[in-house]
């Protein structure tokens, strides 16, 4: 299990790893307090709940994984707030709702896996503002098709199989 509380780690942290190591539980709220954490790194374990929203206190944050849990609920306008982050990996959970507009103006995302939740609706228009982003894997959900001409390579071509 994950400490209630993140009172004993130290503000300096800069990388947390814990992948596959079965912790169960919730990400208690205080790790937005680990002001200087660059990497969350904590895919396949057994976490519940939603994201906490302490989440867009970690302002440096430059790589999100938190792949291949069980964690619910929507992304939310919080992960906008990270504007330094380059790679998001949630696949593998069961997140709902539609991916939030503001995404688009994270403009260092590189990679983006969102697949198999339980996403829905449109795609933002918006992550066609994103550059630098070389993969957005978004398989396994419900997203709405209408996107082509605003999300493409900077060739102008398209890898479809990211919307099976």
């Amino acid at each position: 299990m994950l400490p209630a509380s993140t009172g004993n780690l130290s503000t300096s942290l800069r990388n947390f790893y814990a992948n596959n190591y079965k912790i169960k539980g919730r990400i208690p709220n205080d790790v937005g307090n680990l002001s200087s954490l660059l990497d969350i790194d904590l895919p396949g374990n057994n976490l519940v709940g939603l994201i906490p929203t302490s989440i867009g206190n970690l302002r440096d944050l430059q790589r999100f994984n938190l792949s291949s849990n069980k964690f619910t609920g929507f992304i939310g306008d919080l992960i906008c707030k990270l504007q330094h982050l380059g790679d998001i990996y949630l696949g593998q959970n069961q997140i709902s709702g539609s991916l939030p507009n503001c995404l688009g103006n994270i403009t260092s995302l590189r990679e983006i896996h969102l697949g198999s939740n339980k996403l829905s609706s449109n795609i933002p228009p918006s992550l066609g503002n994103l550059q630098d982003l070389v993969v957005l894997h978004l398989s396994s959900n419900n997203m709405v098709r209408n996107w082509k001409s605003k999300v493409c390579n900077k060739d102008g071509s398209i890898d479809e199989s990211i919307l099976k």
